[in-house]
């Protein structure tokens, strides 16, 4: 291979002419950078700003999920208590009804132990009409009783006497006989 003297000045040539387009071209990527560097922390802050705005809303989202849970769990202790309270309710309402039969039917005794209060009350003035009457009875066959009973003693004093008497035992032959023929 031969060499061209040529060959090497014109590859310096070429060589400082990329040269001095890479600096060209350094140079306007500077530029841009320069030109795109207020945008990109302008961007950098819209990302810390986005970043920062993510996490808040992240950490919202977490305490919401944990009010979301908390909420469910009171949801489903007031449906507990609902549902007992439901069933006490309904127990109350059986009682009630139990209680409100009981009352019916104490009541109607009541109007029937009223019933025979007024009919004994009334009974009870009989009674003691009646008795005051069997009283005022007694009290009269009473005295004709012990007017009765002197009379006999009396009647018994009498026949005794007589029986004793001297006329009764010597006229005792005629009555044997007028028995005897009777």
């Amino acid at each position: 291979m031969t060499s061209d003297p040529q060959e090497p000045a014109d590859l310096l040539s070429l060589l400082r002419q990329q040269l001095l387009l890479a600096q060209v071209r350094i140079m306007e990527l500077e530029d841009t950078r320069d030109e795109q560097a207020p945008r990109l922390a302008e961007t950098s802050a819209l990302l810390a700003a986005a970043q920062t705005l993510a996490e808040q809303k992240t950490g919202e989202a977490t305490h919401l999920d944990k009010i979301r849970a908390d909420l469910q769990a009171q949801f489903d202790h007031l449906r507990h208590v609902q549902h007992e309270t439901n069933e006490a309710l309904n127990a109350a309402r059986s009682e009630t009804a139990a209680q409100a039969t009981q009352l019916s039917a104490l009541l109607s005794e009541v109007e029937n132990l009223q019933t025979l209060t007024r009919q004994f009350a009334e009974a009870e003035r009989g009674h003691l009409a009646r008795r005051t009457e069997l009283e005022t009875a007694l009290a009269e066959t009473t005295q004709v009783a012990a007017g009765r009973a002197a009379r006999i003693q009396q009647l018994d004093v009498e026949r005794h006497n007589m029986k004793v008497s001297r006329s009764w035992r010597w006229t005792a032959w005629l009555r044997a006989i007028e028995r005897a023929f009777k």
